[in-house]
């Protein structure tokens, strides 16, 4: 199996795995918390595919931590499948929350921006995944060139603490949860900062 055909497989996966979790939402659909009714289904979806998108994304993050701790070179191959795999949730988490939840109503948006700030910050998570992935193209990494790319795909690790900010301020943030990929990803920043030996990586 050639390169080309080693990424085909990797982002049919991915496509195939972003289909089973929503398939996997849809199927186990709406669940109430504590003494609080069963949220629409839309809120339930746009929020279980947040939830995969930062499980994703923190996969994502984990590559290079993995590659410089065990000299694997697996986890640079798949890092970018996975940040599209992450990416393809995030879409998909903004379009059920803007056209399911908010019936694309601009008002009943701006105001949500105004009275909910855990919205600004899933904004600019978002902003810079779209930076991310409209980078990721081989012709768009040749113009750039190796370094600004490297430079550019750096935000990733930002855009990871984004998201947890994003699901933390939440009202019906689980806290178990965020505060489980806070962990996660506050040792992945570790793990990279100070890898086994010095090296020069995005």
């Amino acid at each position: 199996m050639n390169e080309g055909q080693k990424a085909a497989v990797g982002y049919a996966l991915g496509l195939v795995a972003t289909a089973a979790q929503v398939g996997y939402s849809l199927w186990i659909g709406p669940q109430p918390k504590a003494e609080q009714p069963a949220p629409s289904l839309a809120v339930w979806l746009a929020n279980q595919l947040g939830f995969w998108a930062l499980a994703w994304l923190t996969a994502t993050l984990a590559c290079t931590p993995l590659r410089h701790w065990t000299g694997a070179k697996w986890p640079a191959l798949w890092r970018k499948r996975l940040g599209l795999t992450a990416f393809a949730l995030a879409c998909l988490h903004v379009t059920v929350w803007l056209v399911g939840e908010k019936r694309a109503d601009l008002a009943a948006v701006g105001a949500d921006f105004a009275e909910k700030p855990w919205l600004v910050f899933g904004l600019m998570t978002f902003l810079v995944l779209v930076t991310l992935a409209a980078t990721t193209p081989t012709v768009v990494v040749k113009r750039l060139g190796g370094v600004r790319w490297r430079q550019v795909h750096r935000l990733i690790y930002p855009a990871g603490l984004l998201a947890i900010l994003h699901y933390a301020l939440r009202e019906d943030a689980d806290a178990q949860h965020w505060i489980g990929f806070a962990l996660l990803i506050s040792l992945l920043l570790w793990a990279r900062r100070y890898p086994p030996a010095t090296k020069t990586s995005r």
